[in-house]
């Protein structure tokens, strides 16, 4: 009878224990949910008594906590709880155990999502029981288009051939029962079916399809001073039915924007909010992906006041035309008065060159003893006090004997 009441209890708090076991290497999800979350309250996950780092998203009275490539390291119990009025209640337990080995055969895919970015990446990991002397991965962007990218033999250097170039974290010597294929950073068309393939086995001995998403902010027209803006979230592929989500970010939580369902048969796999002015709004947002109710991958998207740019890895600052306008006017400004000071100094040079040649005029040749000095400088002496400083005298004289020699400056030194 305890037994019941404790199960009653149970039923009517919400509460729920789950036991998962995964494949080594692939994305988990955790979600978490209450019929109503108030202001004041929050709900979050926790490992083992610890709040965990990634407690990804707080949207629609649920939390969700996404693991990305789990090992060992990920095993254990998550508790999902409810912290409200300084308390806290334990709504869902959900233990975890990862297997030794990532082999999903030739039927199972292991479909994980990644942000197009360039702080992005993803470690395509195959783990087997056993040990095998030929591993390789390959790629396959479209049916029928499967290329070698990476592939080593016991006892010899591994060899890297295919255009996805393996990340710093990728297999560099060989490993019996490891093979691992690092791709950093994850660009948009990094999206399609990678294969681990061993010498013994027939089929794939690991079958990973990757699936990208981009995000953007754009001016309608490119100019500035357009209080208005457009968000754009993109998704590579879609090969079940999904929902593409643009949430808004307040604080920890997420507002619903506007949302999409994505089907194999859309020609245009994007989803655009517009923004009349985005002084006002907020500038967090979120690009979510769920397939039915698990949250697949977040993209976020930051809008700065004075670029208009997001955060987007593999996003290019873009200036815009009123921004090349304003350079423009400031080099062409720059570059006139850069001519208006020449001409000027070469105005003034001519003047002056005018002026001394007034000065010259009618003079005597050189070999007629006529001198004429346009600046002399007297350096002084140290014989006697009056040597230097009787100039006037000096001048005078020399005027007396030959009027055609001329101190156009004086400086004593």
């Amino acid at each position: 009878m305890h037994i019941i009441s404790v199960l009653i209890l149970m039923l009517r708090s919400g509460f729920f224990c789950k036991y998962q076991e995964v494949l080594r290497g692939v994305d988990v999800s955790l979600r978490c949910e209450v019929s109503f979350l108030s202001e004041s309250s929050t709900l979050q996950w926790e490992r083992d008594g610890e709040q965990t780092s990634n407690t990804t998203l707080l949207y629609n009275n649920s939390a969700y906590i996404i693991l990305h490539t789990v090992d060992e390291h990920n095993q254990g119990k998550y508790y999902c709880r409810l912290m409200e009025d300084g308390r806290a209640t334990t709504v869902r337990i959900h233990t975890l155990n990862v297997s030794s080995h990532s082999y999903n055969g030739n039927n199972k895919i292991n479909t994980i999502y990644r942000q197009s970015s360039s702080n992005s990446d993803v470690s395509l990991i195959c783990k087997t029981k056993k040990e095998y002397n030929r591993w390789k991965w390959t790629w396959e962007q479209r049916p029928n288009s499967q290329t070698d990218l990476i592939a080593v033999e016991n006892g010899r250097e591994v060899q890297v051939n295919g255009p996805i170039k393996p990340g710093r974290l990728s297999s560099t010597t060989y490993n019996s029962r490891v093979f691992i294929f690092h791709i950093s950073p994850v660009n948009f068309n990094s999206s399609g079916t990678y294969r681990c393939i061993t010498d013994e086995q027939k089929h794939p001995y690991t079958t990973t399809m990757l699936h990208t998403i981009r995000v953007s902010v754009e001016h309608p027209d490119g100019l500035l001073r357009n209080r208005s803006l457009i968000l754009t979230c993109e998704v590579s592929e879609v090969t079940d039915s999904l929902m593409l989500v643009c949430l808004r970010m307040e604080r920890n939580r997420g507002v619903l924007g506007k949302q999409q369902i994505m089907t194999e048969k859309n020609n245009k796999l994007q989803l655009t909010v517009n923004l009349s002015s985005y002084e006002t709004d907020p500038l967090h947002w979120q690009c979510a992906v769920f397939t039915e109710d698990t949250l697949r991958a977040l993209a976020p998207i930051t809008i700065s006041l004075s670029s208009s740019t997001t955060n987007a890895p593999n996003q290019k600052d873009i200036m815009t035309q009123e921004s090349h306008l304003q350079i423009v006017i400031i080099v062409v400004c720059a570059g006139t008065g850069t001519v208006l000071i020449l001409l000027l100094g070469l105005l003034v040079f001519k003047r002056q060159r005018k002026t001394d040649e007034v000065h010259v005029t009618g003079l005597k040749s050189q070999e007629d003893e006529d001198i004429h000095y346009a600046s002399v400088t007297l350096a002084g002496s140290s014989q006697g006090d009056d040597s230097w400083f009787k100039t006037d005298h000096a001048s005078s004289e020399v005027l007396e004997m030959n009027s055609t020699v001329i101190y156009s400056t004086v400086k004593a030194q």
